[in-house]
């Protein structure tokens, strides 16, 4: 194992959010939209560091049906041909290929992999997984894109027994009406 590499693999936590902190998968609400070009842009310099993905028994099963067949650039051949691990109590009903299933606690199995050489390690999606993880204080890094709209209701990414955590501004951009937000954490 090389040590330098421990020191640079970051998890980063991406994801789609409403400005009143609910975040879903591209097409699950209404409320996501008013992006442009820069947009895809932004998702490609994420992807771009990362060589492993972490996922949840739902966004796995929800994904598996739709990516290997999918065309949509940069992201369709980055999750196809990157390593998946899949955190789940059972082993996937269908397979998609380079996935591993985890049936481990995710935290002991993420500090590992954060030790062992490689890219960044995103999380796409999978907001249990990803709540637990930051819960934890595993995610290295935020990288959001902030809708202009109010969502009311769904999946929020933030939960609210978490203790205080503070990150770093890194970078911010406009995609349309959406923020495109790059934060580290500051452990």
């Amino acid at each position: 194992m090389d040590p330098d590499a421990a020191a640079t693999r970051n998890v980063v936590l991406y994801e789609l959010m409403s400005l009143d902190g609910y975040a879903d998968d591209p097409g699950e609400g209404e409320w996501f939209g008013d992006a442009d070009e820069r947009l895809m842009d932004f998702l490609g310099e994420v992807i771009d560091t990362q060589d492993a993905v972490l996922l949840g028994r739902r966004t796995y099963e929800k994904w598996v049906g739709h990516w290997p067949s999918s065309d949509m650039q940069p992201f369709a051949d980055f999750i196809n041909s990157t390593t998946k691990y899949l955190f789940s109590a059972t082993p996937p009903t269908s397979a998609w290929s380079n996935t591993l299933h985890v049936d481990v606690a995710a935290a002991a199995y993420v500090s590992d992999l954060k030790r062992q050489a490689g890219g960044d390690i995103g999380i796409h999606g999978s907001l249990t997984l990803a709540r637990s993880l930051l819960a934890d204080g595993l995610v290295d890094q935020l990288r959001l894109v902030v809708a202009p709209s109010l969502a009311g209701r769904g999946n929020r990414l933030f939960g609210e027994d978490m203790d205080l955590q503070r990150f770093e501004l890194l970078d911010a951009q406009r995609s349309g009406g959406c923020l495109l937000l790059h934060y580290r954490a500051r452990h």
